[in-house]
Parts: structure tokens; C-alpha cells; sequence
């Protein structure tokens, strides 16, 4: 029979759940306060009490001081109430011994374990130091209404993947995968807190999980463990999914009124399609993964799945120069000449046409792809229609310009006629072609070089028009 004791977190508004045999009644908020009270300016062995940092379902955290060492630690105190109930005690110190065993950068670490020194012995609370990570927890960026940057995420979530592995590989399933449990040092480095619902693979702490019991949060929960079926380091990563999902969207993958209504989502409905504006769709599609029902669905292994995170690594941006952009602007302006000069008018609107098509839709004309450069949004897609038209007049505004002066002066004729003066003539073909592109290409590259000149000084080597439309230039290799 599956048993389960639900928490609401007031302050979070999440559901926490721990399964409990027999775990007495609900403490009320005064009395909480009164015990952390009480414990502020004691002193547990060489640790003395400065200060409450949290509270949770399974004892309070403090900030302490080690005398031994001359340094600040995180003291968890067992709440009074359990202090004479042997199972509850022996969960404690199984948390305790549990982040003693890993030797990782990304798990706090556990200093010492004793008891507080009031009461009769049998009736002492347990306590144990640990490492003070004072960056907050990952949970401060739900609790603020803010989304995680998805590159942010991605290095976090690798590092995570890194403590989980380091814990399954002394043995170790974690189960409480969640926001709050995600601590952030002030380097930035992600550490793994709150092993009490840990389950050691050698099973030699059996009796403090009994059979059919389930535990971890629901709004994280995999299916298998929901269920209270044996889990491996694969209900982590599904925890591990939700968790990112939820600081990635701003909304858990799944909700509910009740605790038994969220997990019944997690056993029956397929994950929500991460579609957050900026999160990049390899990214999403990691995470989609790691939230598969099926556990064999998701990473092999957790080298599989950092290898994964790591390759969805967004692609280094190099953006071409001043020297390298007026190659390619040379290359596809002698085009541009060689066309003007054998078509005339028909012959610049092919060439605006192609200069437009080109960068709307593969972002390379023939002189970008010669210098390996490729034209695009700052959001990485292709330029569009719209915007690589406005790139091409902006690019062009002083001929452009020049050619509207001359049809609002001169009409239409007065046009024809200076776009001939290029255009092949009664001489003889191949030395009015020659001269034709000559001179198109000089007229050309100096009206072009007055919006790139910018790209010079510019720290993205943007030139006007790229300002203008909100393109930029980089390199790339084939």
C-alpha cells in the first residue's frame, strides 16, 4: 500500500511531500518560530548558533559559526518533535552520511553530526555542520517571477548532471530533485542539498523507507517513483527535467489543486512542449527528454546526457570586418557591374532582387560565400523578406537616393539615360563591357563604402545598415 503525507509550502506555493511513518502532528507557525528562537546563541559542540537560514519538513537550517576551524557553516537541526522516534533519527543521520560519501564539487559537503546538548540523552535533537553555500537557491528566481536564461540554465544544469553522477556512483538515488534544493555558491557554481530522502543502492537503510512508500516533491516526481516502484539514477534526471522546465517557463510542467492531482499527470499525460521565447529548441528538446515517461526513453547515463548539454552549447559568433566584408561587398559589386552592364535598368533591379532574395533566405550572396560570411538577425535566424529588403535600400541609400533626385527632376528618361551611360553602347561589345563594369564597380564600391565604413570602429563590426534593420555579419566556415 502506497502511503503519503503532504506539505504545503506557504511561502513557495509548491506542494512538499516526505512520506512518514507515524510523524506526529503539524507543528503550529508560532511554535516553529519558538524553535528557531530557541536555538539562536546556543552552542553544539565547537559550532556556535548565530542565526535561522531556513525550515523544512525535516529540521531548520542555521547559520553557525566552527570555532575548531575558524570558519561559517550551515547547521541542520532535527525538529524537537522527532528527537524520540529511532526511524526519523536514523533518516536524519542517513542524509548526513549520505553527503559525507561524495567527494563532489556539486554536493554540499557535511563537516560533523551530533546531538544538541539540551535534554535527557534520549531526547537530544540530532544536528549536523555542513558547507554554507551563500548564493541562495535556485527557487529565489521562481519566488522573484523571474525566468532563468537558457544559457545560464544549460551550464547549471551540467553541472547538476555532474553532482548526480558523482552520487550514483557511490551508490546514491537523490528523490528530491527541486528548485529548492539547488543551492548557488557566490562563484556561481550549482550545489546539490538535502539528501534526507536520498535512497542508498546497497539498501543497507531499508527499513527507513518501507515497502510501497513514496517520496520526493510532485511537482517534480518521475512516474516510476511515483508509482513506488525501485528507481536508478534515471528518476533524477526526469526530476532534473521538471526542475529546469519549471525555471526555464516560469511554470511547473505540471499542476494541480492537489498534490494526488499533479502526480496523476505525471503518470498519465505527455510533458508540455517547452516554448519559452529565447530558450533554443535543442535545449527544449533535452529537456523534453529527460521528462520521457518511460525511463529508457531518457540519456543512457549521465555522460550521455552532459555530452548532450554540452553539444547544444550555442555556436561560437566570430563577426567579419571591415577588410573581409568589403572583399565580399568587391566580389558581388563586380556582379553587380558585369549584370548593369549588359541588361542596363532590367539589369540593377535583377541585381537588387538577388542582393534581396539572398540575404532573406540563405543570408549568403556569392561574395559572402566566397569570404564565408552569412548575413542574419541577431536572434539567429534568417534575415526575412522584410528586413532584407530594408537592408538592401539602406545598404544602397545613396544611389537610391541619387535615383530618386533624378526621377523627381528629370522623369523616367533622365533615369534610363544615366543608367545607360554604363550600359553597353555602339562600341565595340567587349570594351564597353569592360569599361562598363569598371566604372560600376568604382561608383558602386565608394556609394557602399559610406554605410561600411562603420563596421570598422563598430565593437559587432556592424555597418549602418545593419543598425538600421538589426542584422550582423559572421563568419561561416564550411
Amino acid at each position: 500500500m502506497i502511503q503519503w503525507s503532504f506539505e504545503m509550502s506557504a511561502e513557495a506555493d509548491a506542494f512538499d511531500t516526505t512520506v512518514l511513518a507515524e510523524s506526529g502532528p503539524r507543528k503550529a507557525e508560532d511554535s516553529t518560530r519558538a524553535e528557531l528562537r530557541r536555538w539562536v546563541g546556543a552552542r553544539f559542540d565547537h559550532f556556535d548558533v548565530l542565526e535561522p537560514l531556513a525550515r523544512g519538513g525535516m529540521g531548520a537550517v542555521f547559520l553557525g559559526h566552527d570555532r575548531s576551524l575558524d570558519r561559517r557553516v550551515a547547521i541542520k537541526v532535527l525538529p524537537e518533535d522527532f528527537a524520540g522516534d529511532a526511524a526519523l533519527q536514523e533518516r536524519f543521520i542517513r542524509e548526513a552520511r549520505a553527503q559525507a560519501r561524495l567527494n563532489s564539487r556539486h554536493v554540499v559537503h557535511i563537516y560533523h553530526i551530533g546531538r544538541t546538548p539540551q535534554g535527557d540523552a534520549e531526547q537530544r535533537s540530532l544536528y549536523f555542520a555542513m558547507e554554507l553555500v551563500d548564493g541562495g537557491a535556485l527557487e529565489a528566481a521562481l519566488d522573484a517571477g523571474e525566468l532563468l536564461d537558457p544559457e545560464r540554465a544549460r551550464a547549471l544544469m551540467i553541472q547538476v548532471a555532474r553532482g548526480l553522477s558523482d552520487a550514483w556512483r557511490a551508490g546514491i538515488v537523490h528523490r528530491d530533485i527541486k528548485p529548492s534544493n539547488l543551492l548557488l555558491s557566490s562563484s556561481g557554481e550549482v550545489k546539490i542539498a538535502d539528501f534526507g530522502v536520498a535512497k542508498p543502492m546497497d539498501k543497507t537503510d531499508s527499513k527507513i523507507t518501507q515497502e510501497g512508500a513514496v517520496v520526493g516533491s510532485p511537482l517534480y516526481m518521475a512516474p516510476e517513483q511515483a508509482r513506488g516502484e525501485d528507481l536508478d539514477f534515471r528518476a533524477d534526471m526526469y526530476s532534473l527535467g521538471c526542475t529546469f522546465h519549471h525555471l526555464l517557463s516560469g511554470a511547473p510542467p505540471f499542476d494541480g489543486k492537489t498534490p494526488l492531482a499533479v502526480v496523476s499527470k505525471h503518470l498519465t499525460e505527455p510533458p508540455p512542449e517547452l516554448k519559452t521565447p529565447g530558450v533554443p529548441r535543442r535545449l527544449a528538446s533535452i529537456v523534453a527528454r529527460l521528462m520521457a515517461k518511460d525511463p529508457k526513453d531518457r540519456p543512457g547515463s549521465y555522460e550521455e546526457l552532459i555530452r548532450d548539454l554540452e553539444a547544444a552549447a550555442p555556436e561560437a559568433v566570430r563577426h567579419g570586418g571591415f577588410w573581409v566584408r568589403g572583399a565580399a561587398v568587391s566580389i558581388d559589386v563586380a556582379l553587380a557591374g558585369l549584370v548593369i552592364g549588359l541588361l542596363g535598368l532590367w539589369g540593377l533591379a535583377l541585381h537588387l532582387a538577388y542582393i534581396t532574395t539572398a540575404h532573406a533566405t540563405w543570408g549568403q550572396t556569392a561574395g559572402k560565400y566566397l569570404m564565408s560570411l552569412r548575413v542574419r538577425g541577431p536572434d539567429g535566424k534568417a534575415l526575412g523578406w522584410g528586413r532584407s529588403l530594408a537592408r538592401t535600400v539602406s545598404s544602397m541609400w545613396l544611389p537610391f537616393l541619387a535615383g530618386l533626385v533624378i526621377l523627381l527632376t528629370q522623369g523616367s528618361g533622365g533615369l534610363q539615360v544615366a543608367v545607360q551611360q554604363i550600359q553597353l553602347s555602339d562600341m565595340d561589345a567587349f570594351q564597353a563591357l569592360v569599361l562598363a563594369v569598371a566604372v560600376s564597380n568604382v561608383l558602386l564600391s565608394l556609394l557602399y563604402a559610406v554605410g561600411l565604413i562603420l563596421a570598422a570602429f563598430h565593437p559587432q563590426k556592424r555597418a549602418v545598415h545593419d543598425l538600421v534593420v538589426g542584422s550582423e555579419v559572421i563568419y561561416k566556415l564550411r
